[in-house]
């Protein structure tokens, strides 16, 4: 924090000094950064006409992506586009573009851009910049193994390799049965160890921590993403109305995690998780501090059980113990104990992070905290959401505020509690 803190001062200091569009540009990222969301977005607002070329045009929608300005971002992005040089930033501008533009709920315009970008005859600057400072042989070679979007899979063997993080692949892993469906011979999906136990492998299906045999092998190499790009053909088309995933059979949580579920028998059982250690895009504002939580932690009808698992800090360790929430996070060695917690809890209370995905998959009641600067997969929705049936949405109406999603959820918490 506090080297946040120092960072915004400095470049406060600098833009005083320069007071040009790259100072104004490095002191809102520094903002950002330090979670002054306000701020950030003021000065943007301010220098978004001052902006002299496409590549400061592209830029400043870039980072009012970044802080949830879609509805700003997206025109500026556009005018960029066609007055870019590189083939690389033409592909991040559009990109961007359509993260503003699935955000804003075109879904269409922005799938017709993505799919663009994620077929065969665009791929290239795609590979380039997945695979940077690997040798034009090896690039030409992946190139090559790349389908079109609209090429048959059937009687092919076909590669996929992990993009984006673990929420990403329990999402897209609903589309491997439509890979089986097309005809697919085998499907190497890459997949971390910890996923194992509820991504299974079958006659077709292959889950493997290491693709780089199968892209030998395979007549066909594709990415996480594409799988959208090349079957999802509106926001509500094709829709999984139930769980697609099963928790692994005979799977025994360890006897401590087991003994304090039970101890919730008799409440209605939620789990909490509040905060992610990766360093997406979508911090610092993806996560919610453990204390303002308390106005749902401090429900007598419920017994809350924390998820978290990158550790406690003695604060929230203090915290939980002041609401007798018992803290599982500790305990969890895999998404195979996060999936049977989760079919003893009646709720899951969460940020966007891979065991919300994992609840959605498994048809378990998950309520999703968003801020304002959400991931573009969530589109415009504010309640529901086509991805998962068993999921409700709280969303920020104000970028860092989280008063109004946490009011709108104690509400609805009570009232589902007193009915359990």
């Amino acid at each position: 924090m506090q080297h946040n803190l120092d960072n915004v001062t400095n470049a406060y200091a600098e833009h005083l000094r320069a007071m040009n569009y790259e100072s104004a540009i490095q002191l809102s990222r520094a903002l950002r950064a330090a979670g002054q969301a306000d701020e950030a977005i003021h000065l943007l607002e301010r220098w978004a006409d001052r902006a002299e070329n496409a590549m400061q045009r592209a830029q400043l929608g870039i980072d009012m992506n970044f802080l949830g300005m879609f509805e700003r971002a997206e025109p500026l992005l556009k005018d960029a586009v066609s007055d870019l040089s590189s083939d690389t930033d033409v592909y991040i501008a559009n990109s961007e573009l359509a993260i503003s533009q699935y955000s804003l709920g075109k879904f269409h315009e922005a799938h017709r851009l993505f799919r663009a970008l994620r077929d065969k005859d665009g791929c290239s600057t795609l590979v380039r910049y997945l695979y940077h400072g690997q040798t034009e042989d090896q690039i030409k070679w992946i190139e090559d193994k790349v389908p079109s979007l609209s090429e048959s899979l059937a009687g092919k063997r076909v590669a996929i390799v992990m993009e984006g993080g673990v929420g990403d692949l329990i999402m897209y892993a609903r589309y491997l049965q439509a890979m089986k469906e097309e005809g697919a011979h085998a499907v190497y999906f890459l997949a971390a160890r910890s996923l194992h136990g509820v991504l299974k492998s079958d006659d077709c299906i292959r889950v493997v921590e290491d693709t780089s045999a199968a892209m030998r092998e395979c007549d066909y190499i594709t990415w996480t993403f594409n799988l959208f790009a090349r079957y999802q053909r509106n926001p509500y088309f094709p829709s999984v109305a139930d769980a697609y995933i099963e928790p692994p059979a005979n799977h025994e949580l360890p006897p401590h995690v087991q003994a304090c579920l039970d101890q919730g028998s008799g409440r209605f059982r939620v789990g909490v998780i509040w905060r992610s250690s990766t360093g997406v895009r979508h911090e610092p504002f993806r996560s919610v501090e453990l204390s303002k939580l308390e106005v749902l932690l401090q429900s007598r009808a419920c017994r809350f059980f924390s998820l978290q698992m990158d550790g406690l800090s003695p604060d929230e360790h203090a915290l939980l113990e002041r609401h007798e929430a018992i803290d599982l996070g500790t305990h969890i060695q895999s998404f195979s104990d996060t999936a049977h917690i989760l079919r003893q809890l009646d709720l899951l209370i969460a940020i966007d992070t891979g065991p919300v995905h994992l609840a959605g998959a498994l048809g378990r009641p998950v309520w999703l905290l968003l801020s304002q600067a959400c991931d573009s997969r969530w589109y415009d929705c504010q309640r529901f959401t086509p991805w998962y049936a068993s999921m409700r949405l709280f969303r920020q109406r104000r970028l860092g505020d989280w008063s109004t999603p946490l009011e709108e959820m104690a509400r609805s918490l009570a009232c589902e509690s007193s009915s359990a």
